[in-house]
């Protein structure tokens, strides 16, 4: 490779991003196709398993696992493989937290709207109606509802549930 060749490759490398496993300067379309077959093997790759796969030919099998060895070798192929592999985790995991948050957006406002039937059946309600039963079932249930949404832990020092049950009575049936 020429100076100016390698001026250009240097000058491309800085201003594009690269990843290491895209094709490598160098690396033939047959080279980057055995390296694809490889890394798309998954946890389980290795060099005779992704042969196997890709040729059923044993006579054939045997010649290209010698030729991919050599590739492996040459192109580092396990390094590229393996910052295949963080990446699509990362993406995996992203779309986790964003799939999350979306089901804590949609938990809050189903909330909300529950907290705003409770409220207008208090509002609604006479207090001379209420037990005593009620009043502290309803305080508990309140405090123990606001430390969960708040993550605070239980008194025994584990984290309370996210998920708690309201148990409704028969007066809030129709709303």
């Amino acid at each position: 490779m020429t100076d100016i060749a390698k001026a250009i490759e240097q000058a491309k490398a800085e201003v594009m991003p690269f990843e290491s496993w895209e094709r490598l300067p160098g690396e033939t379309s047959a080279a980057f196709a055995a390296f694809c077959a490889f890394r798309d093997y998954g946890a389980e790759r290795n060099i005779r398993k992704a042969v196997d796969s890709a040729e059923k030919d044993a006579a054939v099998r045997a010649k290209r696992y010698r030729v991919w060895r050599n590739w492996c070798t040459h192109f580092r192929w396990r390094e590229r493989a393996a910052d295949y592999d963080n990446y699509t985790e990362k993406l995996k995991q992203t779309e986790f937290r964003k799939t999350i948050e979306a089901q804590g957006e949609m938990h809050r406002k189903v909330t909300g709207k529950m907290l705003e039937v409770v409220s207008k059946k208090l509002d609604s309600m006479n207090p001379e109606d209420l037990t005593q039963g009620n009043v502290s079932e309803w305080v508990q249930t309140a405090i123990k509802t606001e430390r969960e949404a708040a993550g605070l832990v239980a008194d025994n020092g584990r984290a309370e549930p996210k998920q708690g049950e309201l148990a409704f009575v028969p007066d809030f049936q129709g709303l």
